[in-house]
């Protein structure tokens, strides 16, 4: 009797260590059948990369090729002119039309993207070594002009309206005027140093608010950074400053010069009435003026 519980229990022994290590056999192939999939799927991932990397360099490199280095405006009865694009703008169109002065034009230029830059009073004869480039939101069509030797730009027409004002700050005095021209209409005035509320931009000015008055000034006296107006209003009061000592100093030297020069012309005396043998001498100087010296 005890055999055969022995027998039996040795057979549940055995039984339950089969079980086990097929368990474990199982749980092992399930484990490598998972690092396969894991593998398999990391490798399709690279590849995926791969080919969306190839993809992307084609796209630049289509789009480079879209780009062309050169933009030529051809003008009527004239050379045409060659504008490097060193703005690297996929300019697909140009079209002219004759300005309002006397010997320029308006040139518009069109991306394939349906974004056109539209430049104005335009002076192609004046051109050399013309450049379309890019400052913040607007594209300018830089060159040196040929009558002065000059550094010129043509900024793009349109104006950017800001979503909030922005603070920026005066570096000079500058006018508010009726319209981003320098030759429109005078509003107001803006004191170096003021800090100047902004409401939008155009390639020359900048929309500005001041008190009531709503206008334009020009960029080029205006300032994002506050330390500019700042160093502008201390330079303008060494200036002044400097002046001042300049014209006091000539002033000193010119009443020298005119005392070491003049001569007496006259003495007239003046005793005293009461006897005592004091008085004063009436002295008349070649200048006209007249001194006292008393004895």
């Amino acid at each position: 009797m005890l055999r055969k519980k022995a027998a039996v229990l040795l057979g549940a022994v055995i039984i339950s260590i089969g079980a086990a290590a097929s368990a474990q056999a199982e749980e092992y192939t399930e484990a490598l059948k998972a690092e396969a999939v894991t593998e398999a799927e990391s490798s399709a991932e690279q590849e995926t990369e791969l080919l969306q990397d190839e993809e992307a360099a084609k796209a630049e490199e289509t789009e480079a090729a879209r780009i062309p280095e050169v933009i030529v405006v051809q003008i009527e009865d004239g050379e045409p002119v060659e504008i490097a694009n060193t703005a690297g703008l996929a300019i697909a169109a140009v079209s002219v039309e004759p300005g309002e002065e006397e010997g320029t034009v308006d040139v518009t230029m069109a991306e394939k993207n349906g974004i056109t830059y539209e430049f104005k009073k335009v002076n192609c004869a004046d051109m050399q070594d013309p450049q379309l480039v890019m400052d913040g939101a607007f594209a300018y069509i830089t060159y040196t002009g040929l009558a002065s030797g000059k550094e010129r730009s043509v900024g793009q027409t349109g104006e950017l309206e800001y979503e909030k004002p922005a603070e920026l700050f005066a570096v000079d005095e500058v006018y508010i005027r009726a319209e981003s021209d320098s030759d429109s209409e005078i509003v107001g005035v803006i004191n170096r140093g003021d800090a100047i509320e902004v409401l939008g931009e155009t390639s020359t000015h900048y929309k500005v608010k001041k008190d009531d008055v709503v206008g334009y000034s020009v960029r080029k006296c205006i300032s994002e950074d506050e330390q500019d107006a700042i160093a502008a209003v201390q330079a303008e009061e060494a200036a002044r400053e400097a002046i001042r000592q300049a014209e006091a100093a000539a002033a000193a030297q010119r009443a020298a010069a005119q005392s070491s020069s003049k001569k007496e012309v006259k003495r007239q005396k003046f005793d005293d009435c009461d006897g005592s043998g004091h008085g004063y001498y009436l002295i008349t100087y070649s200048d006209g003026s007249t001194g006292i010296q008393e004895y």
